[in-house]
């Protein structure tokens, strides 16, 4: 047994870099090549599929140990892997797309699922499901179906759940004398958190950051108050309307210095571990549920005695504004050895020993019984535990299940950011600023 890693790593690989072999370009996904099979993931595991991933040196390493594993669990079967970036890695995946070229197993998130499903690329992975192939009896249903496409059918089996969270630094709170949300807070409550802390904070702090331009935020706030995000045909499903009301209140806030100034938040350095929240300059603000852990290292470093927490999004008369961001394996169309990308697929979210191992490193284990175990681990620090219990608390709470359009990467978020900018700045009324975005964003979406 063998198995190669290419060792790309981080290097920034655009539309022109070279086109990488996947598995074979047979286009049918099933029989000959390397192991045969149906597209039901049935028949002999053996020969060698590639598989993709994006991530830093620390995730290479957990999923490079967990290739060895799957390889050495099963006799007769190579592995290469490819890594990248989380940009590069998007740029090559659409350079490997166009030429049939895609590795057998291929990590998504489903931001960018449907600009796959949407040329036929990727093979449902239901037929998988129902043979055995593949198991999701200890995955929750609502994190299963945030891996399906338009159509209803699976494409990726998500093997770590991300969410979005309210950042809270408490240290800050305590001195400006406010206590942080019950569960259950709605966005009003959240709001007169904001309001009451910026009063009392010391100078230099701010109680958030200029956050009307996060599209993180905007979507909790449209599943907590049941406006619908995107319609069936693929184009926005919230009104000129709604988008007015969230950037007023978020006008508001920064009008009356509850936020960070416009000039301030477009200089903020990029990344949860390098912004303004991580440094202790503001009380709050939203941040993925996973950098609690390298947030706490950075605050730490300074020596400060600050403390954070990580708290759900506000809910509202539709319940959780939580939505879950999985990533997942799939399998292109192209693949000429589905069985051993079936078993790889499944042995990455459900193996125990593999679990472990990967540790989380990309949201919270999806499947139950690793979690569990990753929990009960006597050396999981704190801050980790509370990611993953705050996990367990989205999960409980029934979680929205957003289908995104295909463009959604490329047309909703950027707009999104500079649509509000163009307010934030001055040089749009939030009614000019929302027609503008919705008009932009509609003529890209959805096809």
């Amino acid at each position: 047994m063998t198995w190669t890693r290419s060792a790309l790593g981080v290097l920034a690989l655009g539309t022109s870099a070279l086109l990488l072999t996947g598995c074979g370009a047979s286009g049918d996904g099933g029989g000959g090549g390397n192991g045969g099979g149906a597209n039901d993931g049935t028949g002999e595991i053996t020969g060698s599929i590639e598989i993709a991933w994006w991530g830093g040196d620390a995730r290479n390493e957990k999923t490079n140990a967990v290739i060895d594993m799957f390889v050495e669990a099963n006799e007769g079967v190579e592995a290469n892997g490819q890594s990248a970036d989380f940009q590069a890695y998007f740029d090559r995946l659409n350079v490997q797309a166009a030429s049939q070229s895609l590795p057998c197993a291929v990590q998504l998130q489903g931001r960018q699922l449907n600009d796959y499903t949407s040329r036929d690329l990727l093979l449902p992975l239901d037929p998988m499901i129902e043979s055995g192939a593949i198991d999701v009896s200890d995955i929750p249903e609502a994190v299963v179906d945030a891996g399906r496409g338009e159509d209803g059918n699976l494409y990726f089996l998500p093997y770590g759940a991300a969410y979005d969270a309210v950042g809270i630094n408490t240290t800050l709170a305590e001195q400006a004398g406010v206590e942080l949300p019950e569960e259950g807070y709605t966005w009003d409550d959240f709001v007169t958190f904001l309001e009451d802390a910026a009063a009392g904070l010391p100078e230099g702090t701010r109680a958030i950051d200029s956050n009307g331009g996060r599209p993180n935020f905007f979507i909790g706030w449209t599943q907590a108050n049941g406006k619908t995000l995107f319609s069936e045909d693929g184009k926005l499903g919230f009104s000129q309307d709604d988008l007015v009301e969230y950037w007023t209140m978020w006008e508001d806030l920064r009008e009356a210095g509850v936020t960070e100034t416009a000039e301030r938040t477009a200089e903020e350095p990029s990344g949860p571990d390098q912004g303004y929240f991580a440094n202790g300059q503001l009380m709050s603000d939203t941040i993925p549920g996973n950098a609690l852990t390298p947030v706490t290292a950075v605050l730490e470093g300074k020596g400060e005695g600050h403390e954070v927490t990580t708290i759900a999004y506000p809910s509202g008369p539709e319940g959780s504004g939580n939505a879950l961001y999985p990533s997942g394996f799939a399998i292109p169309a192209s693949c000429d050895n589905v069985p051993t990308a079936a078993a790889f697929v499944d042995f990455f979210t459900n193996d125990m020993e593999a679990g472990l191992v990967f540790a989380s490193d990309n949201g919270a284990a999806t499947n139950t019984a690793v979690l569990e175990a990753q929990l009960a681990d006597p050396e999981l620090s704190e801050t980790k535990k509370h990611e993953l219990e705050l996990f367990q608390e989205i999960v409980a709470n029934d979680p929205p299940t957003i289908v995104f359009p295909p463009g959604y990467q490329a047309t909703f978020e950027a707009a999104f950011r500079q649509a509000y900018e163009q307010i934030a700045f001055g040089n749009q009324s939030v009614e000019e600023a929302a027609a503008a975005f919705i008009e932009q964003a509609n003529a890209g979406l959805g096809g």
